[in-house]
């Protein structure tokens, strides 16, 4: 009797087998996995979205501040991603222009993107000085911070180093002429485009 009893407890069609086992053993698997990654990407959008409010409000001040300075006032300052654009209404040659820039915090402007320059050419008229030069060395052109140029689709026409306002150095700094960029003799006076890194301003 007790033998019958083993064999009908084996045979009985109602207990799982072990493929079905291990088939809800991977269905539970699958959703357990589902559900980390919806609360992974839930939890990225979050820290992406806290990440990008606390950027577009941080307030930020140029690391000197010139803003009450008497010789400010002629200069338009415009903060935008990290940094403040100053555009002056007088005009100085480029190394003077340059001076100015430093004297400020920063540097003649190096434009690093399409973005960039849309957003400069909006906002002015007139030429500007930027900080892009060859006088190191002739056709090596080369921003302010010595890094090279590697792009040069923005020139209203290509360089060519014309000598007749300057027949000794003839044409090694570069203006922003609307929506692109000329080569001029250095010696020109124009207005500029300074950048000025800021630093978050105290709470």
């Amino acid at each position: 009797m007790p033998e019958n009893i083993y064999l009908n407890y084996l045979s009985d069609s109602k207990l799982p087998s072990a493929d079905e086992d291990e088939s809800h053993c991977s269905e539970r698997i699958q959703r357990l996995f589902s559900v980390l990654l919806f609360l992974s990407l839930l939890a990225n959008g979050g820290l992406a979205y806290l990440y990008h409010t606390k950027n577009a409000n941080q307030h930020c001040e140029p690391k000197r501040n010139y803003f009450n300075s008497d010789a400010d006032i002629k200069e338009k300052w415009v903060q935008d991603k990290g940094r403040f654009y100053v555009f002056s209404t007088d005009t100085m040659d480029w190394n003077s222009s340059r001076e100015r820039c430093q004297d400020l915090g920063g540097d003649l402007v190096i434009i690093n993107s399409m973005e960039e320059q849309e957003f400069l050419s909006e906002r002015v008229i007139d030429y500007h000085w930027i900080g892009l030069t060859d006088s190191q060395t002739e056709g090596v052109w080369l921003w302010v911070d010595n890094t090279p140029l590697n792009n040069n689709l923005l020139w209203e026409s290509p360089p060519d180093d014309w000598k007749v306002e300057n027949p000794l150095h003839g044409e090694d700094c570069v203006i922003l002429k609307g929506e692109k960029w000329g080569d001029v003799s250095c010696l020109r006076k124009e207005k500029r485009i300074c950048q000025i890194p800021c630093s978050p301003s105290p709470q």
